[in-house]
């Protein structure tokens, strides 16, 4: 399925979402926080693992199962280095905690509320442009091995002709730090989003 001009259309929705979710972090984290939605790109389910640089780190994931309006998965994720260093923006975490490999609980929650920050900020704007409601489930944490965290994001729809993968940046005065969100959609909702691009573009000429 190709994808060409309406591309354009998806980077508008990931520029309006950065801009509403800048917006919310840092009201979240008590200082200026800029989102930026650099790159996205369609990748052949079947070629996902084979297209991504995948290592044996370990990663933390926020995912969603999207309810209503289009038919998919979300899933936000962060190498455990880039985690530690996200909630590190918003306060110290002890040395003993980074050398345990466990987040405490208040550093859970604010990773949760992180993910589903990004997560429903690209939802809202893609909605927009859909006109559909579209709605998230409640956002679900796993740690684990990278590898397993994407393939379990990938899984949902395993015959889904192909992913749409958004690198995630997240920038401070001194700090960037670089996660990603998988959009796994059902081919159904695929081609319904790609045909409301054409429509989108066919009403600008």
């Amino acid at each position: 399925m190709p994808w060409h001009d309406e591309m354009d259309i998806l980077r508008e929705v990931g520029s309006i979402s950065a801009g509403q979710g800048s917006v919310a972090l840092s009201e979240i984290l008590g200082q200026k926080i800029n989102l930026k939605l650099p790159t996205l790109e369609f990748i052949p389910s079947t070629k996902i693992e084979k297209q991504i640089v995948l290592d044996d780190k370990m990663a933390i994931s926020v995912s969603c199962s999207v309810l209503s309006g289009i038919k998919g998965h979300i899933t936000f994720i962060l190498d455990e280095k880039s985690a530690y260093a996200l909630v590190n923006m918003c306060y110290k975490i002890r040395k003993e905690d980074k050398e345990s490999g466990h987040l405490t609980e208040m550093g859970i929650s604010l990773i949760k509320e992180v993910g589903n920050v990004v997560i429903s900020s690209y939802i809202g704007a893609l909605g927009m442009m859909l006109k559909k409601v579209i709605i998230p489930s409640i956002p679900t944490l796993v740690h684990g091995p990278i590898r397993e965290v994407i393939s379990i994001a990938a899984s949902p729809f395993a015959d889904s002709e192909s992913i749409l993968v958004i690198e995630a940046v997240f920038e401070e005065d001194v700090q960037k730090i670089t996660g990603s969100f998988y959009l796994t959609l059902n081919n159904e909702s695929v081609y319904y989003i790609q045909d409301a691009c054409k429509k989108i573009l066919e009403s600008l000429k």
